[in-house]
């Protein structure tokens, strides 16, 4: 008998194994018997027969109120966007859970008031947060494409309407910067002056706060001026050069025959009332931007800078003036819901004077009104 039968004998005897021990191999190999070989593949993931779905919140279940809180609009705005949208929203697919066009609409709203997927997730409809994603990235495209029937700046050869008591405005001009994650490319030119990432948003609104223009794609770095001359909205104003009406903006814009700005040292009455009832028209911007960030908590730099790309987030901040002027339509109030803090107000940042020449054209403009002011004084 070979060592080899004999070594294998006394494992199995010092193993203590009571009952027929496995049948010994070839003589000279490990005398065990080879365990067949796995065969590798993508295992196939198996469904029960009946299963079982969350239930679904819909907006029809809830009051008025709470609707207004969650979604920032009313049941029936929220049942116009699902018909508008429809046909883009709706799933190309058979499947029979697919998400319906109102569960779409109304996860991208939650997220649009609130700012954080986890509160859609869990208040609005209960689907995953890689649905929700997809969702708002949807909405987004569709409303997208409709801007122009919710925002339209009134043709220029009208004249202005008054601003409270300055005369001939035809809108009101301004800035808002909208933080974001630091961009992979080109880093440095979103650092703005408050030395955070930022889109700057031109906005452009009349005395009853409905904006009536938005120029969105510039980074934070980018100074108003420029954003604003190389919009198409002064390359419209340059041509028609309306007569009797113009914008109103503050120290960061230059004085244009179309764009009046403040006067940074007065002299006289009639020089320092010029100030004064330009600060009180440009008021309504001031309270409409507060209103964005207060019905939208998603461009509140107090909860956090957006996390997405530059091109995202132009869209995010267009969808929310979209639904900003549908709600001031329908005269939807504005209420926060219970235990929310405020915004956290954006602090100013610099505004150096533009460079460029002041032609005597806007000059002579902004001169015919200052005397118009004193006119009235005297």
């Amino acid at each position: 008998m070979s060592d080899s039968v004999l070594l294998l004998r006394r494992v199995r005897e010092r193993s203590g194994g009571a009952g027929e021990a496995a049948p010994a191999g070839p003589v000279g190999g490990p005398g065990l018997v080879p365990s067949p070989r796995r065969k590798r593949g993508r295992r196939r993931r198996f469904y029960p027969e009946h299963r079982v779905y969350r239930a679904r919140c819909s907006f029809l279940d809830l009051s008025e109120e709470q609707v207004l809180r969650r979604y920032r609009l009313d049941k029936a705005a929220i049942a116009g966007l699902c018909r508008e949208l429809g046909a883009d929203l709706e799933s190309l697919t058979g499947r029979s859970h697919a998400l319906p066009v109102a569960v779409k609409v109304t996860s991208a709203l939650t997220f649009l008031a609130s700012g954080s997927f986890q509160t859609a997730t869990r208040d609005s409809t209960g689907i995953s947060q890689s649905a929700m994603s997809n969702c708002l990235a949807q909405f987004l495209e569709a409303l997208q494409r409709r801007a122009a029937r919710y925002i339209t700046f009134p043709t220029p050869v009208h004249t202005g309407t008054a601003a409270g008591a300055f005369p001939g405005v035809l809108g009101l001009v301004g800035s808002m910067h909208v933080a974001l994650r630091a961009p992979s490319e080109n880093e440095p030119a979103y650092r703005n002056a408050g030395n955070y990432h930022s889109m700057n948003m031109q906005v452009v609104c009349d005395a009853s706060g409905t904006i009536t223009n938005v120029v969105a794609k510039f980074p934070g770095s980018c100074p108003n001026a420029a954003v604003l001359e190389n919009s198409a909205l002064a390359r419209l104003l340059e041509g028609a050069r309306p007569d009797g009406a113009w914008l109103l903006g503050d120290r960061s814009y230059p004085l244009k025959p179309w764009l009046m700005t403040p006067i940074a040292a007065p002299r006289g009455a009639a020089e320092e009332r010029y100030n004064a009832l330009h600060h009180q028209a440009l008021a309504a911007l001031r309270r409409t931007l507060a209103l964005l960030r207060l019905r939208f908590r998603c461009l509140d730099k107090g909860r956090g800078c957006l996390q997405y790309a530059p091109q995202k987030v132009c869209q995010i901040f267009l969808a929310c003036c979209i639904l900003h002027n549908i709600a001031l339509r329908r005269h939807m109030p504005l209420e926060l819901p219970e235990g929310s803090p405020p915004p956290e107000t954006e602090p100013e940042l610099p505004m150096p004077a533009p460079p460029g020449h002041i032609s005597s054209e806007a000059r002579a403009v902004r001169a015919r009104i200052v005397q118009q002011v004193k006119d009235g004084l005297g």
